[in-house]
């Protein structure tokens, strides 16, 4: 037993020995060769997530732009490549990013019923000219202007004898107080078609589009449509008078002719058109989209080919350019159309078809002098427009073009 005890306790103070004898610690070269490997392995992984990073950024960035919608009027990030100069070159424009569909049908929906405001009975029975005035939602006084003058109801129903329709197109606010006193405004005037596009300049292409589907849609038996602006006084006596002086109805399209117009390229300007949206030297030969008249068969034939055409925001380019040429159709100058500010003189305003810049005060104005009867004008003064004319260069429209030929007219 005591032995037992003995071993017991040696076993004890062996155990206490080893207990305090010195550690034994890892020599320097192993400390710095794991520190290193270590310090390597982090930084590894540092990179590699910052990798991920990037890419999961490349991704998000076109992802992001494809989900730009100008129904809701959404403005793209800007694209961001490189250096000032690279960036404008290539800066993309306010609501048609780089990446932003650019097919008519998705916005539009050609199949189905999409106006949330429509005239009842508009076109029944189908007027002669159907006149459709884009207007912004909040420019109730304009269309307010043109209802008491130019269009207004007595001349329309008793002078025309319904042969001539006014309507105004209007895209959508976000102001919900606008789209309230739009839908009290259809109400009262049953003179409204709205579409659920967001009420912008570069969705002047979707309105002037939504436009042609309502009317074909609608008015097909109409012999003419003219597409005009809210600040616009339109002389329908002598668009008539044009008009009815026409051999045949079919194969219209005419208006204020420009010809050699240039994309601008230059990001700031207000009609800025990206090569990314339109790569050409050059634009078709097109008609301002102050005011343009085309017959209802050429209407269906535009509207068929802006389905199949990518869209351009420049909706006098698209439509009565790059659309009217895929569909074989030329756009005619006539005199009676122009963008310019006319002057406002009686007998100037009596001959022409149209005049520009014309606002709701000076609507009265103009109205005033076109039906003053008291006034007569001397037909043979008339100006050189009403034989030849030639276009020259003007820095107010959105490209700035000259002609150095006369041209001559179809009428």
């Amino acid at each position: 037993m005591s032995s037992i005890v003995f071993r017991q306790m040696s076993h004890a103070r062996t155990m206490d020995r080893v207990q305090l004898l010195p550690m034994e610690l890892p020599s320097a070269n192993s400390i710095n060769s794991s520190g290193s490997k270590g310090k390597g392995s982090f930084l590894r992984r540092l990179t590699f997530g910052f990798i991920i990073l990037a890419v999961l950024g490349l991704l998000y960035v076109p992802a992001y732009h494809s989900v730009q919608n100008p129904l809701l009027g959404e403005t793209p990030t800007p694209w961001l490549l490189g250096g000032t100069h690279f960036v404008a070159s290539i800066a993309q424009l306010h609501g048609w990013g780089i990446n932003s569909s650019r097919d008519v049908g998705i916005y539009i929906y050609p199949e189905n019923k999409t106006t949330l405001l429509s005239p009842l009975d508009l076109c029944s029975p189908a007027p002669f000219l159907l006149i459709v005035v884009c207007s912004a939602v909040s420019n109730e006084k304009a269309r307010l202007a043109i209802r008491e003058t130019w269009a207004n109801k007595y001349h329309l129903e008793m002078t025309y004898n319904s042969t001539v329709k006014v309507v105004f197109i209007l895209g959508q606010s976000d102001n919900e107080t606008l789209n309230n006193s739009v839908a009290e405004e259809s109400e009262k005037y049953n003179d409204i078609i709205q579409e659920r596009f967001h009420d912008t300049y570069n969705n002047l292409t979707l309105k002037s589009v939504v436009l042609l589907k309502w009317v074909t849609s609608n008015c097909e038996t109409s012999k003419y449509l003219m597409k005009t602006d809210d600040d616009m006084f339109i002389n329908i006596p002598k668009l008539l008078e044009t008009l009815n002086a026409r051999p045949k109805s079919n194969g219209t399209l005419i208006g204020c002719l420009i010809c050699g117009a240039k994309p601008i390229s230059d990001p700031k300007n207000k009609w800025y058109m990206p090569k990314y949206m339109y790569s050409e030297k050059a634009y078709p030969n097109y008609l301002s989209g102050t005011a343009y008249v085309m017959s209802l068969d050429v209407a269906a034939r535009i509207y068929k080919e802006a389905l199949r055409t990518p869209i351009l925001h420049l909706e006098d380019v698209y439509i009565t350019g790059v659309c009217a040429k895929r569909a074989k159709l030329r756009p005619v100058n006539h005199p009676g159309f122009s963008y310019v500010q006319r002057k406002l003189e009686t007998c100037e305003l009596k001959r022409i078809i149209t005049a520009h810049k014309v606002n709701s005060v000076n609507m009265y104005n103009v109205w005033s002098k076109v039906t003053d009867s008291n006034i007569t004008c001397n037909a043979t003064n008339n100006s050189s427009q009403e034989k030849k004319v030639t276009v020259i260069k003007s820095k107010e429209h959105i490209n700035s073009f000259i002609i150095k030929k006369k041209l001559n007219y179809v009428f």
